[in-house]
């Protein structure tokens, strides 16, 4: 009697470590190209603690198990709570959650890397022309553009070359060429004057 509930019960443990890695293996998004082997969890009869390694976002920590020749296990563990392993023979076994990419090695090094979000674009601010002036030198021409409140741009013109942008974006702004001089305020007033008036 005795020797057929010792087999049941280390039958329903082995379903139980078999659930728990088909489980974490599901909470990571599978790699592009995986290998049967990188994915098939290895028997617990020869595992032996190798390490613990911090990963690269800081929060999780992958234990690392020696299983057998050239095979290791690592678990993936995040604030008290595992939630994933990769087991590795001969080949490297690759996982990804939530932007932390592993890599667990056939020797049993462990990697990390996380994937940054990309910035998110600056707003795209539009120059609304509001004035083409003639300056004090009576031949140079501005281009006055707003943007925003406090915020607006002159571009000055000698004929067809481009001199200078001024950009008065909360403070003044200043400009001078071969005497004459130009001043563009926050709120949009454009004066120019020549040297000695």
């Amino acid at each position: 009697m005795r020797a057929p509930r010792t087999l049941r019960t280390a039958l329903i443990a082995t379903g139980v470590t078999a659930a728990l890695g088909v489980s974490a293996a599901g909470a990571l998004a599978a790699p592009s190209t995986p290998t049967a082997r990188s994915v098939t969890q290895h028997p617990t009869t020869m595992r032996v603690y190798v390490k613990t390694v911090k990963l690269a976002d800081k929060v999780s920590r992958a234990k690392v198990y020696k299983t057998g020749k050239d095979r290791y296990e690592a678990e993936l563990w995040a604030k008290g709570s595992r939630y994933g392993a990769l087991y590795t023979q001969g080949r490297p076994a690759y996982a990804q959650n939530n932007g932390l990419h592993i890599t667990l090695h056939p020797n049993g090094k462990v990697t990390s890397w996380v994937q940054q979000a990309k910035p998110k674009p600056k707003p795209v601010t539009k120059r609304v022309l509001v004035a083409t002036p003639t300056l004090a030198d009576g031949s140079t021409k501005a281009k006055l553009y707003k943007l925003t409140d406090n915020h607006y741009e002159a571009d000055l013109h000698a004929g067809t070359t481009h001199l200078d942008t001024l950009v008065a974006n909360g403070h003044a702004a200043h400009g001078e060429n071969n005497g004459l001089h130009v001043s563009l305020q926050p709120d949009g007033e454009l004066r120019s004057w020549l040297d000695g008036h």
